[in-house]
């Protein structure tokens, strides 16, 4: 039974003598962590760095020990993401785990893990959360929220550490984590909890915070369903993927993870615990669909549209881009495409810095997707020259076969610092012929200067607007999210690293300039963006402020750039640089 409007929680915060927030400071006594596993029936994790193992030599409040036995699981297993999410410690990009602005660190050399300088030095806490509650109920969440609030100590929220902006660590912080609530459900004829009996149904799966996309990619094949998925299948799938937004390569026709959620169970920082939905507390169900997450509540369970068994038309294709003049004319031609490829409903991910692409479709028969698609592959294997053109083209038998033959082709980085930014291109740049060629400039000015870079073709353009999630409208006025990035090793100083940020930043300047109006998409944002609150969420930013408030009254929840953000000078952003004045 969930909580009255007056919960313990809030009866908690009630009767304690009222304190600046975040006042106090660490060390907090040992026997209030004591308490607090206590009351979590001994779920309290000690968050220690990934690969703390490897190091002889730490740092204050360091915990753990070395053990070279561990120390090679951790080298073998370093670039491995479903090993560094099962521990609180680590993070897909490990600049989180650090603390960049004061060079500490305890992290290894991605491309050689085995390498013993990184271990030579002193490993350090970073930016690894003191603790972690490792939740398996409500009541575990408002004890974190109660402990909070009485100590001063600030939270974060930590899935599976996919987080390109840090908003998942933090140093001297306690982490809700959320990793091992798992569970998949499937319902054939869901209606939200609380709607009338007439409610139309839907088919949906109900998955645990903790889910990540490869879990249930395959439940949905084996149910004979489609669930889309983004191009890293260790995402969570309740998390920061459908709570900021969430694209994939059917966003077009199947819209964007927010738009498909149909009910969430959450706890507040006020201390509810709640259902929401279309039906019930509905300000809040909007709000968590696009608003963020880590900034209303911690999402508990989630329940997600379902759609039924397709096969996919998929094409995978490369460019010789040491032929002059091949790479320029691929992008030309794609901007030229753009806008009758969304309209035939397809999906893609084009890859300017190696080049390549890989596009599918769901709507369109393998014949008529062929067609289609011919001009672009006459242009690839016949007009084109060099030994690097290739070219592709089956038909999947469904989604879980495409997923792993097509989306995982081009690989994420993993155990490596990476940095990214972003703009959405509009559907007018595309629309005449003056717009394509500004477009192609600023793409090609963006490109030169950004290591890695990729125009997704996942804009909802024929699912449209429905107009009830918080999502940035600009997402469906888009045709393209263009991101950039670029990675470093573990040798790099603070201020090598302010210019890595401060470059990245500037490199796509050219198209805030070329679509000023538009936007970012959140979860694969600016670190260092500029105007935030305009970029992310566009007109409805006042509107989630005001939620925020509602739900999260003393500001138990915050992280860096996310609604009701207070700037950098708390505590909890001391290992970020200092870059552009943010």
């Amino acid at each position: 039974m969930f909580s009255p409007t007056f919960s313990t929680l809030g009866l908690l915060l009630a009767l304690s003598a009222p304190l600046p927030l975040f006042a106090i400071t660490l060390p907090i006594p040992s026997g209030a962590w004591t308490g607090l596993n206590t009351t979590v029936h001994g779920r309290l994790v000690q968050g220690i760095p990934y690969a703390r193992s490897c190091f002889p030599h730490v740092g204050p409040g360091v915990g753990g020990t070395f053990n070279a036995a561990q120390c090679a699981t951790i080298q073998a297993d370093y670039l491995v993401p479903e090993d560094i999410e099962s521990s609180l410690g680590g993070y897909i990009n490990t600049q989180w785990e650090t603390c960049q602005a004061k060079n500490q660190q305890c992290v290894l050399n991605n491309t050689n893990p085995a390498d013993p300088v990184p271990t030579q030095g002193i490993c350090s806490q970073g930016s690894v959360a003191e603790f972690g509650i490792n939740v398996a109920t409500a009541s575990d969440v408002l004890a974190g929220f109660a402990f909070s609030e009485s100590w001063g100590i600030p939270l974060v929220v930590k899935n599976t550490g996919h987080e390109y902006k840090g908003r998942s660590s933090g140093p001297g912080t306690l982490a809700i984590w959320t990793h091992n609530l798992k569970g998949i459900t499937h319902t054939a004829n869901f209606v939200p909890t609380g709607c009338p009996a007439h409610t139309a149904t839907s088919n949906a799966v109900t998955v645990g915070a903790g889910v990540v996309y490869e879990d249930l990619i395959a439940f949905a094949d084996t149910n004979h369903l489609t669930l889309p998925a983004g191009g890293c299948g260790t995402v969570g799938a309740a998390g920061g993927y459908p709570q900021g937004g969430g694209h994939s390569m059917f966003s077009n026709v199947y819209g964007l993870g927010a738009d498909r959620v149909l009910e969430m169970e959450v706890v507040t920082p006020r201390g509810d615990h709640l259902i929401a939905n279309s039906c019930q507390n509905t300000d809040l169900f909007w709000a968590l669909r696009g608003g963020g997450g880590g900034t209303f509540g911690v999402v508990l369970k989630l329940t997600t549209m379902a759609f039924p068994a397709t096969t996919v038309s998929a094409v995978f294709a490369t460019v010789d881009a040491t032929v002059p003049g091949q790479a320029e004319k691929f992008f030309q031609f794609m901007t030229e495409n753009a806008l009758g490829y969304a309209q035939q409903g397809f999906g893609y991910y084009l890859y300017p810095f190696l080049p390549a692409i890989v596009m599918s479709n769901t709507i369109l028969s393998f014949e008529e997707a062929q067609a289609s698609l011919a001009p672009l592959m006459n242009l690839i294997t016949h007009n084109f020259t060099g030994t690097g053109n290739t070219w592709q083209m089956t038909l999947e038998p469904n989604y879980l076969s495409y997923y792993d033959k097509y989306v995982t082709i081009v690989p994420i980085p993993v155990g490596t610092a990476l940095t990214v930014a972003s703009h959405l291109i509009p559907v007018s740049q595309f629309q005449t012929a003056s717009g394509r060629s500004a477009l192609v400039q600023a793409m090609t000015d963006v490109v030169a200067n950004a290591p890695i870079s990729i125009a997704f073709g996942v804009a909802p353009f024929l699912h449209g607007n429905k107009n009830d999630t918080s999502v940035n409208p600009a997402w469906y006025d888009s045709l393209w999210h263009f991101a950039i990035g670029n990675t470093w090793n573990f040798n790099q100083n603070s201020t090598t690293l302010k210019t890595i940020y401060s470059d990245l930043s500037s490199a796509i300047n050219p198209f805030r300039a070329l679509a000023p109006s538009s936007g970012a998409y959140q979860n694969e944002a600016d670190v260092y963006e500029p105007n935030f609150s305009q970029s992310f969420w566009g007109s409805n930013y006042q509107r989630l402020l005001s939620i925020k408030q509602k739900y999260d009254p003393h500001h138990l929840l915050d992280c860096w750039q996310c609604v009701g953000w207070k700037g950098s000078k708390d505590a909890r952003y001391s290992c970020y640089i200092d870059v552009n004045g943010i």
